[in-house]
């Protein structure tokens, strides 16, 4: 079952960055935390200095590692001397290797905390990773960055594809469902809001699956339910996952 099948088959609850609410987020212990309650993590990536694909949210490891250092900007030997808590950052590769029976929604960082374009390789190394780990079913590369999505589907064509969209975006960017389809975009993650109710109920109707994060709570979870989107993601996949009624 590919990745879009899996998401259309429930409602799923999808960990965000694994289950950060206990666990290192981006960890593996977080993302082996993570998987007791749900087939479906996002993550986030980043490339070393020297073409690796790591696993990681912040450009710069000072907020979780107290490193005043940008990951781009190193070599593999570095990051895999830093720790956070305790836990080493996660090479892309390692991580599908160990879990290849379950789901991935990928983002790429492509666009820095100053809102400037990061010009690396990361698409096409991310890309090359997933084949060679033959996860390209069990993964979804998203990104706030049409750029990069656009990168991703010139480079492989069959790849599922998902917007990430937020407050921010809004200002650049005024989607319909015409855009994402010609953007062969299959999965709409946007940040949760109501007063986009009606939008999200229309991308449903037209065959888009809508998943909105981040949501922490039972009532905006079921009430994302009653809108009939597809899931959440969520820091507490934990709790969200053994609430009664979060089930269609």
């Amino acid at each position: 079952m590919n990745i879009i099948d899996k998401i259309r088959s429930n409602f799923v609850i999808i960990g965000h960055r694994g289950l950060p609410s206990r666990y290192p987020e981006n960890t593996f212990l977080s993302f082996k935390n993570a998987f007791k309650y749900t087939d479906i993590v996002e993550l986030d990536v980043h490339l070393s200095k020297d073409n690796t694909v790591y696993v990681i949210h912040d450009f710069n490891l000072k907020r979780l590692a107290n490193v005043d250092r940008n990951i781009e900007d190193m070599y593999s030997y570095e990051i895999n001397s830093i720790k956070i808590k305790n836990e080493n950052i996660p090479e892309l590769s390692d991580l599908l290797s160990n879990f290849n029976d379950k789901y991935f929604l990928i983002e790429l960082k492509t666009i820095d905390d100053s809102g400037n374009a990061i010009k690396n390789d990361i698409t096409k190394k991310t890309i090359e990773v997933i084949k060679k780990s033959k996860m390209k079913d069990h993964v979804c590369i998203i990104s706030f960055n049409p750029f990069s999505l656009n990168e991703a589907r010139l480079a492989d064509n069959s790849i599922q594809l998902g917007l990430d969209y937020c407050k921010t975006s809004k200002k650049y960017m005024e989607l319909d469902y015409n855009d994402l389809k010609e953007m062969n975009i299959s999965l709409f993650l946007p940040e949760f809001n109501m007063e986009c109710k009606n939008m999200f109920t229309e991308l449903i109707d037209k065959g888009i699956c809508v998943i909105p994060w981040a949501i922490d709570n039972q009532k905006d979870a079921l009430d994302a339910l009653n809108m009939n989107l597809n899931g959440i993601i969520t820091n507490k996949v934990d709790k969200l996952s053994s609430m009664r009624g979060l089930e269609r």
